[in-house]
């Protein structure tokens, strides 16, 4: 079985079961501490599977499409960045404030059903965010070179990822120097009240 649906339908269950996994695990332990984590996993999951299943009765392997190749390429630097910036967050906050009142940690009664809608949220962000991936590694199409739109979606793409590199890096810098202000307005924080998030989308 192969196709565009095939790779989908995969891609899916993959990520119904990383999160469902994450959900459980992290519920019983009543810890947050792998929730951006295991949401960067999936994502490298996705690609990888992408790579390897958008291979079936393609015209060619994936090794051998310079598009797929390129789009795979973009996509890991764009979420590996996720992952190791979220990670080194979660390690430095001790934690993720956004949870306390689903797990219980104020003293309240930990909510099961609302840490759950937590982990889905994820994988319906991760999934949505991957399909253009997806797309494009389960594509039959065999276009030879680059055309001036490849070229000009890499240019976008990497400036989109650099963008998001850099407002994640101003805002650590300047919550470490004491929050100055009602509102980061530092660098491209200046122009935009999410240039992280304008980045990765």
């Amino acid at each position: 079985m192969s196709g565009q649906g095939f790779v989908y339908g995969i891609a899916a269950a993959i990520t119904c079961v990383i999160q469902g996994t994450g959900y459980a695990v992290a519920y019983s332990l009543k810890t947050e501490t792998f929730y951006d984590i295991l949401g960067g996993v999936n994502y490298l999951a996705l690609a990888l599977w992408s790579a390897i299943a958008g291979s079936i009765d393609a015209p060619l392997n994936w090794v051998d499409d310079p598009r797929k190749i390129l789009v795979t390429i973009l996509f890991i630097c764009s979420r590996g960045w996720l992952l190791i910036f979220l990670a080194w967050r979660a390690h430095e906050r001790k934690g993720d404030s956004r949870f306390d009142e689903v797990l219980g940690k104020g003293g309240g009664q930990p909510q099961p059903f609302g840490f759950f809608v937590f982990w889905m949220a994820q994988a319906f962000w991760v999934f949505l965010i991957s399909m253009p991936m997806l797309f494009v590694n389960s594509s039959q199409v065999n276009k030879p070179g680059f055309s001036s739109f490849d070229i000009a979606f890499a240019i976008l793409f990497c400036a989109g990822v650099l963008i998001e590199i850099v407002a994640d890096i101003q805002k650590a810098l300047w919550v470490k120097r004491g929050r100055q202000g009602d509102f980061c307005s530092v660098g491209v924080w200046a122009v935009s009240r999410h240039p992280n998030y304008f980045g990765e989308i």
